[in-house]
C-alpha cells in the first residue's frame, strides 16, 4: 500500500531528538487523561525505533500499582503477560522488545483481559478513529474482542504530525477496530 510505504518513509526521517521530546509532551497528554487515571489496568506496547518512546509510561504504570499488560508476537497473533518490571522484556525479532513471560505466568489475549485502557501503536491515525499499522493485521486481530465493550478505552498513540496526514486519508475496513481517543503530543483527541 502507497499510504503505509510514505508513512513509513516519513516516520523514518524523523529526528530522534525531537522524537523524545515529542514522547514526552505525549506522555503528559496521556497522564492528564481521565482513561489513564482511572485504568486500574493497561495494556500497551514498548515504542521502539521512530515510534512514541513509552519507557516513562510504562514505568509509571508500575509505580502507580496498576497491572501492566504487554504483547509478544505469537505466530500470528498478540498474546499479552503481565509485567512487574521493565527487566522482564528481552530483545525480539523487529527490533522490539517483548516480556519474557514468569515461569507460571499465562499468556493472554485481550479479550481475556478486558484491560480498562488499551494504548494502541500505529503508524497514523485519524481523528474519527481509523488506524493504520504496519499491515500485519496484529492489532486488528487482538482488538476485536473487545470492539463492543464499554468498558475498554482503546488509545492510539501517535504524533501529531501522523494524524489525519497529509500523505492520504486513512482507510477503515470492516476489520479494522476504531480507536475510542488518539493521544498525540499536542492533545488528546476524543472520536465522538
Amino acid at each position: 500500500m502507497a499510504l503505509r510505504a510514505a508513512l513509513l518513509a516519513r516516520r523514518g526521517a524523523q529526528d530522534e531528538v525531537a522524537v523524545e521530546q515529542r514522547s514526552q509532551a505525549l506522555t503528559a497528554v496521556v497522564h492528564a487523561s481521565d482513561a489513564w487515571r482511572h485504568a486500574p489496568s493497561i495494556a500497551a506496547f514498548y515504542g521502539v525505533r521512530r515510534e512514541p518512546h513509552t519507557v516513562a509510561l510504562l514505568t509509571s504504570v508500575l509505580a502507580l500499582g496498576k497491572a501492566l499488560w504487554l504483547p509478544a508476537v505469537r505466530g500470528d497473533r498478540l498474546a499479552f503477560f503481565r509485567v512487574r518490571a521493565l527487566s522482564e522484556l528481552a530483545p525480539a525479532p523487529f527490533g522490539l522488545m517483548e516480556p519474557i513471560g514468569a515461569p507460571g505466568e499465562p499468556e493472554r489475549s485481550l479479550g481475556e483481559l478486558a484491560p480498562a485502557l488499551v494504548l494502541v501503536p500505529g503508524l497514523a491515525f485519524s481523528r474519527s478513529g481509523a488506524r493504520i499499522g504496519f499491515g500485519r493485521g496484529y492489532y486488528d486481530r487482538a482488538l476485536a474482542p473487545l470492539r463492543a465493550r464499554t468498558d475498554c478505552t482503546r488509545m492510539g498513540i501517535g504524533f501529531d504530525a501522523f494524524l489525519d496526514p497529509p500523505e492520504g486519508p486513512i482507510p477503515m475496513a470492516a476489520h479494522d477496530v476504531p480507536m475510542h481517543a488518539v493521544a498525540t503530543e499536542l492533545a488528546l483527541h476524543v472520536v465522538d
